[in-house]
């Protein structure tokens, strides 16, 4: 029996770090996006209000893709919204029951950690930028307990708000 080449481990070892250093690095994500993102990881579980219409509705977080995106699936129209860092800001894109797909981009949280606003960058499945889509979103938190969504929505460059006042029933 042949005995095995004791540069074999040597070689195994070298070839173990050369392809763990080529690996692309998950960027690890700081400054005002970051504390954004934290902030809405803060939402998940789910929540409950009331439409504009008084129509009651449920809002359900959850974090996927390893913690790197939050989801938003909302019982009004059956419609999701996706949340992620993206560079030094955050982005979603809103699922709209209006067969369009709306990207806002946000910079970060509001100087006293209550707010953040989401503007409108751009839309798939929108054929003019005039027809009716999502344009902007503004959370705002009261506490750990409550938040607010106003959401407004563009038709022919007249906008019309909507607000969902939402309180926690449970955590995760």
């Amino acid at each position: 029996m042949r005995k095995p080449t004791p540069l074999l481990p040597f070689a195994i070892a070298c070839a173990v770090i050369v392809v763990t250093a080529s690996a692309p690095a998950a960027a690890a994500a700081t400054g005002p996006a970051a504390a954004g993102f934290d902030k809405l990881k803060s939402l998940v579980g789910t929540w409950e209000g009331k439409s504009p219409e008084g129509e009651a509705v449920t809002v359900t977080y959850s974090l996927i893709a390893g913690g790197n995106t939050l989801m938003e699936q909302l019982s009004h129209g059956n419609m999701v919204t996706m949340y992620h860092v993206d560079g030094d800001s955050l982005l979603l894109t809103h699922y709209c029951m209006a067969n369009n797909e709306p990207r806002m981009r946000a910079k970060g949280l509001s100087a006293d950690g209550k707010r953040l606003e989401f503007k409108f960058v751009d839309a798939a499945n929108l054929a003019k930028p005039t027809d009716m889509h999502m344009h902007s979103l503004t959370l705002t938190f009261q506490d750990a307990d409550h938040v607010t969504q106003e959401w407004v929505n563009s038709t022919e460059g007249k906008e019309q708000p909507a607000s969902f006042p939402l309180t926690r029933r449970s955590a995760r």
